[in-house]
């Protein structure tokens, strides 16, 4: 018993030593008051960082906006998303009156158009003819794209740079939604040479 109170206390002795060495090292500590500066210095002093931009939003509401005219000029409804290269929505609209899920749709044509660097029509038309592709493409993308007409890639100088969808637009209103959104970015972008 005596023994067993001499070891506790050694133990005792040693942990506590090591906890004084090691706090001795810490450096000092510094409350988040001392430390953080006013959020106007903070961000004046530190560099903007820009990422790399293949589809300006401006380009994006340019084929948004032209699609839904023709949609609604043919008294339907619609979702029609434009997204960039890597498939991240840039903008998209959803008509009054249409099931959320087709705006779902629509970015899944966008995106499965910018995957596979095809018309989703033409995607669609592989489980015939390429089935392995096909399937490939849905199981390594789990989710994310949508392979029935609808979706175009968006390519400037054999450069994919983005993809658009159009989703709820009956029979092949989505492909008529889409070239009107094609249509209407191409002359978007002759008037801005």
């Amino acid at each position: 018993m005596k023994q067993q109170k001499l070891l506790l206390s050694k133990l005792a002795l040693r942990l506590t030593i090591l906890f004084m060495v090691t706090t001795a090292l810490m450096p000092p500590a510094v409350t988040a008051q001392e430390q953080s500066a006013p959020a106007g210095e903070m961000f004046a002093a530190r560099p903007r960082i820009d990422v790399p931009v293949s589809l300006s939003l401006e380009e994006a509401r340019v084929m948004i906006d032209a699609a839904v005219a023709l949609v609604k000029a043919e008294k339907g409804r619609a979702a029609i998303a434009v997204v960039d290269y890597n498939g991240n929505l840039i903008s998209m609209d959803s008509m009054d009156g249409n099931s959320r899920f087709w705006a779902r749709f629509a970015v899944g044509k966008a995106v499965g158009a910018v995957a596979l660097q095809v018309d989703t029509a033409a995607s669609a038309e592989q489980v015939k003819t390429n089935p392995a592709r096909f399937q490939s493409a849905l199981s390594m993308l789990e989710g994310e794209i949508l392979l029935i007409p609808g979706g175009t890639p968006l390519i400037i100088d054999n450069v994919i740079v983005g993809g658009v969808g159009s989703a709820g637009h009956r029979g092949d209103g989505d492909v008529r939604a889409v070239k009107a959104a094609i249509a209407a970015w191409e002359k978007f972008r002759q008037s801005r040479r």
